[in-house]
């Protein structure tokens, strides 16, 4: 019977859960993280390197059918912002964090945590138009920035914002405007319609988005532009398929498996980064069929200061192991003369038949490599390194591919 209760009480929970695991990843999505002493951190953490989403969910069951819906909102926004407070201090205070999804087992790198958002969903039916900070005056003043979303909302913003990045800049810029005007629930639509229109930004003035048809207005008036996008983001599919395949490397590395930090360095792409590079890598096909047995292109990840090579070739896989690590050597130099670089390079082999007609075999090595690991280097390999990389194509990144 307890048992039972349990599953109602959590209905709403497993639901966000899995939106979150079906729609952002399920690599970096971890339930119920708890502390050392069994202290719940909060419903849903995404833990995407530097940035932490911590996601509470307030469910309204039947049995809360007496209290009217705005009372109940009220009630449950208090209690989510103390407990969102509750776990932002916990990580702040360094405290031993454990988060476990299928993948991994592991501890919360409290140290390394940059930025941590707090995100309140209210799951209920009926309608439930109200200000959050009308009800929690200082919300929005807190160490912590907070947002209320209803999951009505959630789950049609998905057509819009699908990776954790697309939504952690949609929440930036989202907390931004809250400083100076609120977002009623249930109406984020409205504002995701003024903030997609504006390409991707928040006029700064206040929006009537109880009364307008902001949303409406935007795919009306943009529905060529979106079409275009959406056939332009299929592109994008490569990039969410590589991003699952190092799972299975649970070996660490500061405390951390080297399969997350890959898993990481592809989930900073948003989509339409993913769409570029991804046409790119449509191309790969068309090379080798003209008679080619390599081909390689690299692209700067912006959200992390990284750079990422993508490397094709028919050598065995042994081979391309050792000629990948060559080619992110050589990147790094090329990086560190022309650039100061301090960041990494991460290196992606990937096979191809040689029969013909040439097929791809899939991802078969995988590199990272940081400017200390190449400890100086001879002018031949410099000269080497700006033949191979010195010329540098910069990507125009359009929210709206050109017709």
């Amino acid at each position: 019977m307890q048992k039972e209760e349990e599953n109602k009480g959590n209905w709403g929970e497993r639901l966000i859960k899995n939106f979150f695991d079906s729609n952002f990843s399920r690599i970096f999505s971890f339930p119920n993280p708890k502390t050392k002493d069994n202290a719940q951190i909060t419903d849903v953490l995404i833990w995407l390197n530097r940035t932490i989403l911590l996601i509470e969910v307030k469910t309204r069951d039947e049995a809360e059918g007496t209290t009217s819906i705005e009372n109940w909102a009220r009630n449950r926004i208090e209690k989510a912002v103390d407990q969102l407070i509750k776990g932002f201090n916990r990580i702040k205070s360094k405290e031993i964090i454990f988060l476990n999804n299928p993948f991994y087992q592991i501890k919360l790198d409290c140290e390394g945590i940059t930025q941590i958002i707090g995100l309140i969903v209210l799951v209920h039916d009926g309608e439930c138009i109200i200000y959050p900070s009308s009800y929690v005056n200082d919300i929005y003043k807190k160490e912590i920035s907070i947002h209320v979303i209803s999951w009505n909302d959630l789950q049609q913003m998905i057509h819009e914002i699908d990776t954790v990045p697309d939504f952690k800049y949609y929440l930036n810029d989202r907390f931004d405007y809250l400083k100076n005007f609120d977002i009623p629930l249930n109406k984020e639509l409205n504002a995701l319609g003024i903030y997609k229109k504006n390409i991707n930004k928040f006029p700064h003035k206040a929006y009537d988005f109880i009364n307008g048809n902001y949303w409406d207005e935007y795919i009306t008036s943009m529905d060529k532009e979106i079409k275009s996008r959406y056939e332009d983001n299929k592109h994008s599919i490569w990039i969410d398929k590589i991003e699952s395949i190092f799972t299975k490397n649970r070996k660490l590395f500061n405390g951390i498996p080297l399969g997350l930090y890959f898993a990481w360095e592809l989930g900073f792409l948003h989509r339409r980064v993913r769409a570029i590079i991804g046409k790119k890598l449509d191309t790969v096909q068309d090379w080798f069929e003209s008679g080619k047995s390599s081909r390689q292109f690299s692209y700067e990840n912006g959200a992390t200061k990284n750079w990422i090579i993508f490397y094709f070739s028919k050598s065995d896989q042994r081979i391309q192991s050792k000629e990948l690590e060559r080619l992110v050597r050589l990147k790094l130099i090329q990086l560190i003369h022309d650039k100061s670089f301090q960041f990494g390079v991460y290196g992606f082999g990937f096979l191809i038949s040689k029969i013909y007609p040439p097929q791809f075999l899939g991802l078969a090595n995988g590199i990272v490599m940081s400017t200390d690991a190449v400890n100086g280097f001879t002018q031949d390999e410099l000269k080497e390194a700006l033949e191979l990389w010195g010329q540098e194509q910069v990507s125009k990144i359009e929210e709206f591919p050109s017709q």
